[in-house]
């Protein structure tokens, strides 16, 4: 361990000891530094002498010593000359200020002591005291950074630096030195951008920068024009910016300045195979090649002195000379362009040295513009110059035959329709047209002239023979061909046809239809406004033979109008119709709404009924109708009629109140706008009397049948609502004998009846019931009181005889008027009500007739021997008092009966005007 310790220490002091005192390896310095400027590149150049190959390098402005770049570099030793060199550019121009450098080798991590300083003078030393700025007109690329220094005179203060007139932030650089940097610059104006130096009272100096880009020239190609010599051009890039006369790019080519070249356009007086155009400004510069044969870059000139010879009505003959002499051994392709009113064609003509041209297919009574270039045959490079246009005019032809067709509007009578002819049709300016008519023996023609103007004629038919009509149109060159059409003498098949719908498709209609081997002349298709009245607008197509579908354009129709489509079949006489549809080319919504919308109230419910919408306004086949209830701004659906053919519908369920309601008709394109209608829905007052009435009937209807069932029922009726009362039996003989008999009126006795089943049959006669004397001096028949009996004691009947206990009543003789008595029946009791006393009806003795009269007797005289009341043994009818009761008397349960509660008679003859109780005693 003391060994290793040892050698540690004796290496490391023989580290120390090969370093210097200060710890530097002894490193050469660099020697014969020199410094070198060029002003337009703005750099510095070093050369010095080391056999180190790393320095470290540091530069200063010199006045006041600020470190403006401080690098360690690599440089190899030129082995000839054995120095180094090394450039540094400087954003600041070299001028504006003195510059000193020192440098420094450097081996590994050691280092040489630095240089002596050396100093390459700027402007702003004492001996230039002049105002200066650099750069002066420095031309850059767009975008780039350019720092501009100015340096005043002696005794002269700094203000300020203008650049295109905006003041910039200033960097003092020296005592007379300023500097500022411009960073991204755009494009300058034509004359440049001006930077200005200003003092406080004056403008010291000036520069002025140019910015812009390298020339973009491209696409050189070189021609020949006389065979001979060729011409190249190019195509300019974007601008340059640069349009002083001595930063605008320059042109050679093949190494000769181009004169033009500020044209795109250069010239030589021979043509060579390859070509080299260099386009160079200050920023740098491009070069553009080209080659090709002669042969293959030919590009004619114009053709002169272009005449047409030899007009005609189909035919025209052109004829034009060539400037060039050499052309005229040139295999060349003309061109020809013919311009007319209704359209444009082009004719190709080829040949050697081609100088005239036979135009045909030109259109009778025509004008035209024609023009002419040409170009070479073999290696066609492109088409030479146009010739300028000539004019020429056909002559007139007579007009072709018009397209005639007839259409019916009844079943007599119709129209000859043909179409107008065009400008190539007319063959000249139209003077009108000729219509022709067949008679009735076909042997005799009506002809009529009519004016250019006129499109139809009409016609009547006959019921005998089938007519025949021609049209043929005229001009000043004469008479076309006439076209006939022949019209059936009656056409009903043409109303029993069945017609179909149609769709549309792409605004027109695809129609085909089945074949007619009897067809010889084609089909004709024709359409119309479904609905029109009067001279409709017909239109029609012909159609050959071999097809058995077309299609209608639709320039000829129109969305949301419904067209009548036919085919007809034509052959040697009158066409037949073979199909026929309606049809729409495209829906739209219907214009308007339905029609006469009204409502009826019927009970509860509201019947809605309307007219639908008119055909015009349909613009598609009616699907159906909506109905909508109106609750404030929404529509609530009630239903959707899917039959069109239906116009009303019913909404029942409704309560009293004001509805609103909305009708709309829709189609495939959807609905309307909608009609409204409201009303208000009141109690029918009509309806209430007849629902009392039918009520007031079935009540009525009820009791009817309830009387007819109690009626078939009486006996069971009668026992369980109306049981039987047996009427008192009195033995013995109770007539009173003739004479007056004073009666006192005795006190009027309660009676009640007794209805409870539950009779005692061992009761055997009257028991009289003591009542309340009550006087009564008025009686009121009006009144609800019981009605008051007055009885008269006199004979009845021839049979009659005197009581024989009169006599001894014990009460004195009275006169016939004092002997009334007045009875009062206000109830009738029950005779368990009624134990202590009252009035009991007897029932059919039970014992033999002694024992009953015996009982009998001993009652009526303990009665009678209170009141000295002594029956008569009969009731006169006729009374005047009884005239007042026989209204209302006359029932068992009465309480003001007019008869005796003790009739002398049997049960076998009830009183007259009982009837409900002869209505419940009759027998079924």
């Amino acid at each position: 361990m003391e060994v290793y310790l040892t050698l540690a220490l004796l290496m490391s002091r023989g580290v120390i000891l090969a370093l210097g005192h200060d710890g530097l390896v002894d490193v050469p310095v660099p020697s014969a530094l020199t410094l070198q400027t060029n002003q337009t590149a703005q750099t510095l150049s070093l050369t010095w002498e080391s056999d180190s190959s790393g320095f470290d390098i540091e530069i200063f402005h010199t006045e006041l010593m600020n470190v403006v770049m401080n690098e360690t570099v690599e440089s190899e030793a030129d082995p000839s000359t054995r120095q180094h060199v090394w450039t540094w550019r400087s954003m600041l121009p070299i001028e504006c200020t003195s510059h000193s450098v020192h440098i420094r080798a450097r081996h590994q991590q050691t280092v040489s002591q630095w240089s002596p300083l050396q100093t390459i003078p700027g402007y702003d030393v004492p001996e230039q005291s002049s105002p200066k700025m650099y750069p002066q007109d420095k031309v850059v690329h767009v975008g780039n950074n350019i720092t501009f220094c100015c340096i005043v005179g002696e005794k002269v203060n700094f203000d300020r630096i203008l650049y295109d007139g905006k003041k910039m932030n200033a960097t003092r650089v020296s005592r007379r030195t300023y500097a500022i940097t411009v960073l991204n610059q755009p494009v300058s104006r034509v004359t440049g951008t001006n930077v200005i130096c200003c003092s406080d009272a004056l403008t010291l100096t000036g520069s002025v920068v140019f910015v812009g880009y390298p020339p973009g020239d491209e696409d050189l190609l070189c021609e020949t024009r006389d065979l001979t010599s060729a011409v190249c051009s190019w195509k300019k890039g974007r601008n340059t910016g640069l349009r002083a006369k001595r930063q605008r790019t320059k042109y050679t080519l093949n190494g000769r300045d181009c004169l033009d070249g500020q044209k795109l356009s250069c010239s030589w007086t021979s043509w060579e195979q390859n070509w080299t155009l260099v386009a160079q400004n200050p920023l740098g510069s491009v070069q553009l090649t080209d080659s090709a044969p002669l042969a293959d870059r030919v590009h004619l000139l114009a053709p002169v002195d272009v005449t047409a010879v030899d007009v005609m009505a189909w035919n025209v003959t052109l004829k034009w000379r060539w400037s060039v002499a050499a052309y005229k051994k040139l295999d060349m392709i003309c061109q020809l362009k013919l311009n007319s009113r209704e359209l444009t064609v082009t004719r190709n003509f080829s040949a050697t040295g081609l100088s005239s041209v036979l135009l045909d297919g030109l259109w009778p009574d025509v004008g035209y513009s024609v023009s002419v270039r040409c170009g070479s045959l073999h290696g066609f490079w492109k088409w030479g110059d146009e010739s300028a246009p000539y004019k020429i005019h056909t002559k007139m032809e007579r007009p072709i035959p018009p397209d005639v067709w007839i259409w019916m509007d009844s079943d007599t009578s119709g129209w000859v329709l043909w179409k107008p002819l065009s400008v190539s049709e007319s063959h000249g300016a139209l003077d009108g047209f000729e219509v022709s008519q067949s008679g009735t023996d076909g042997d005799r023609w009506s002809t009529v002239s009519l004016s250019q103007n006129n499109f139809s004629y009409p016609i009547t038919l006959t019921n005998t023979s089938d007519i025949t009509v021609t049209v043929a149109a005229r001009n000043p060159a004469g008479l076309s061909q006439a076209s006939s059409a022949t019209v059936p003498a009656f056409r009903a098949v043409d109303s029993l046809l069945k017609v179909s719908e149609l769709t549309g498709t792409n605004g027109g209609f695809d129609l085909r239809w089945r074949c007619d081997v009897n067809v010889s002349a084609g089909f004709v298709v024709e359409w119309i406004p479904t609905g029109c009245s009067g001279l409709c607008a017909v239109n029609w197509l012909k159609v050959p033979r071999s097809n058995s579908s077309v299609r209608v354009p639709s320039e000829s129709l129109e969305a949301g109008v419904r067209y009548t489509v036919s085919v007809y079949s034509l052959s040697a006489g009158a066409p037949v119709v073979l199909e026929r549809w309606n049809g729409y080319t495209r829906e739209l919504p219907p214009s308007e709404s339905v029609v006469k919308l009204s409502p009826v109230q019927i009970s509860s419910d509201v019947l809605l009924s309307w007219k639908a919408v008119p055909m015009k306004q349909q613009r598609g086949f009616i699907r159906g109708y909506s109905v909508y209830l109106a609750n404030a701004a929404r529509l609530q659906l009630l239903a959707n009629v899917s039959d069109p053919d239906v116009t009303s519908y019913r909404v029942t369920g409704l309560s009293p109140g004001s509805y609103k309601f909305v009708v709309k008709a829709f189609n495939s394109a959807g609905e309307d706008s909608g009609s409204t209608v409201a009303i208000k829905l009141e109690i029918n007052m009509d309806m209430m009397v007849v629902g009392i009435l039918v009520s007031l009937g079935s009540m009525f209807f009820c009791l009817i049948l309830i009387s007819i069932f109690c009626y078939k029922r009486r006996e069971w009726v009668k026992k369980a609502f109306y049981p039987e009362i047996p009427g008192p039996k009195v033995s013995g003989d109770w007539c009173s004998p003739q004479g007056p008999l004073d009666v006192k009126p005795p006190p009027h006795s309660l009676v009640h009846i007794v209805e409870s089943p539950e009779w005692d049959f061992g009761k055997k006669g009257l028991v009289p019931v003591p009542e309340e004397e009550e006087e009564m001096e008025n009686v009121d028949t009006d009144s609800d009181e019981p009605a008051l009996l007055k009885y008269y004691n006199q004979v009845v009947g021839e049979d009659s005889r005197s009581n024989p206990l009169s006599d001894s009543s014990g009460s004195s003789t009275f006169s016939v008027d004092s002997g009334q008595t007045e009875i009062t029946y206000t109830g009738i009791q029950s005779p368990t009500a009624s134990r202590g006393g009252g009035y009991r009806p007897q029932m059919q003795p039970v014992s033999g007739p002694d024992e009953s009269n015996g009982g009998f007797q001993s009652d009526f005289q303990e009665e009678n021997s209170s009141s000295g009341y002594k029956p008569q043994c009969s009731w006169q009818l006729d009374s005047p008092e009884a005239e007042n009761f026989n209204g209302s008397l006359g029932s068992p349960t009465s309480v003001t009966s007019s008869q005796f509660l003790l009739p002398a008679s049997s049960e076998e003859n009830p009183p007259a005007h009982a009837w409900f109780h002869s209505l419940l005693s009759r027998k079924s």
